[in-house]
């Protein structure tokens, strides 16, 4: 599958979600590119305790699952996808406008997406479980 589009997001997460929310409101077409919707520090955690607006039964996942929804609702291609290579295309020396820029090309094994803009929301990885029997209960 190829898609062309006007916004390009690799990560699922809330930055990308929010982006994808944004954009399409906007009128862009834009794809959401996520790896695994269960992967990232909002996806593990067991509920959302201090984030404004949200019941703190609320779970990492469910809020995730909202927004990624909700971006969808608003026009947003979701598409899950692992990419393997990101092609910035040539710049040019001119001072054209973003309508000639160069198409960002983004490449998974499932689909190709053509892009005139990419942004690039893939989380970080938080620090690694520092003592004894961390690693079990968290996101718990």
């Amino acid at each position: 599958e190829v898609i062309d589009c006007d916004v390009a997001i690799i990560g699922g997460g809330p930055a990308g979600c929010t982006c994808g929310l944004y954009t399409a409101r906007g009128n862009l077409k834009t794809v959401i590119i996520d790896k695994n919707p269960s992967a990232g520090a909002l996806a593990i955690t067991s509920t959302i305790a201090n984030y404004p607006g949200i019941d703190p039964t609320t779970s990492g996942t469910q809020l995730l699952d909202n927004m990624r929804e909700q971006a969808v609702n608003y026009g947003a291609i979701y598409r899950q996808a692992q990419v393997f290579m990101v092609d910035f295309g040539e710049e040019s020396d001119s001072d054209s406008e973003s309508a000639d820029a160069p198409t960002k090309t983004v490449y998974t094994p499932e689909l190709t997406v053509n892009a005139r803009s990419l942004v690039l929301a893939t989380g970080a990885l938080g620090r690694k479980p520092t003592f004894q029997g961390e690693a079990d209960y968290l996101g718990k």
